[in-house]
């Protein structure tokens, strides 16, 4: 399977993190180069309109021989929506997006709603800071892993959601949500390696953080 990593113009992405994902193939949409600089590290291909990148991070780039697929500023779809849709066509069907979260309330909504998209058509995705992680999800089975992100939610996407736990600190069975207790699913905690979430009906965001 092909694995790609998409860096966006979000909140700051740390030099751990872009290691983690070193050996993937690697596009920075607009301003989210300006991680390449910061901490000195390479990628394959940087999309977008370069509206947003400063002077030293845009001669990082040339420097380092890093090819852009320059765009319009006036265009149909988001610089990361582009990358999306590149890595759709070159069939990498395992993308994990850093900077995807951040102050633009617009765009990170956006963002996680690609999650759903990309599920839709059989991908891979989600989308991981230094602080929060994004996983799209309908019925089944989903293993999650304990690491250093405290808490975990399961927020709805739709109409409704039911879903059951097995290794949290709150366990539920068969827990519906809905517009009326958004919140019921909102820090739960993982006691012991992993534990398992089991989306009996319709679909949801996983989400890990550590604050």
């Amino acid at each position: 399977m092909k694995e790609a990593l998409l860096i966006t113009g979000g909140r700051e992405i740390s030099k751990d993190l872009l290691e983690k994902y070193k050996d993937r193939y690697t596009i920075a949409a607009d301003s989210g180069a300006k991680a390449l600089k910061k901490n000195n590290h390479k990628c394959n291909l940087v999309f977008g309109d370069l509206d947003s990148i400063d002077e030293e991070s845009l001669e990082y780039i040339k420097s380092n021989n890093i090819k852009i697929k320059k765009f319009p500023p006036m265009k149909n779809l988001t610089d990361t929506e582009i990358c999306i849709e590149f890595l759709m066509e070159n069939n990498y069907k395992d993308i994990v997006i850093l900077g995807g979260l951040g102050t633009r309330l617009d765009h990170e909504l956006a963002n996680i709603l690609l999650l759903k998209k990309l599920y839709k058509n059989n991908y891979i995705a989600r989308i991981e800071d230094s602080h929060n992680e994004v996983l799209y999800v309908e019925e089944g089975v989903y293993t999650v892993e304990k690491d250093d992100k405290k808490y975990i939610s399961i927020i709805n996407a739709g109409d409704e959601l039911s879903f059951s736990t097995k290794g949290l600190k709150y366990e539920v069975d068969n827990l519906e949500i809905n517009s009326e207790n958004p919140g019921r699913g909102v820090s739960n905690e993982i006691l012991d390696e992993k534990a398992k979430i089991t989306i009996n009906k319709g679909s949801g965001f996983i989400i890990k953080s550590i604050d």
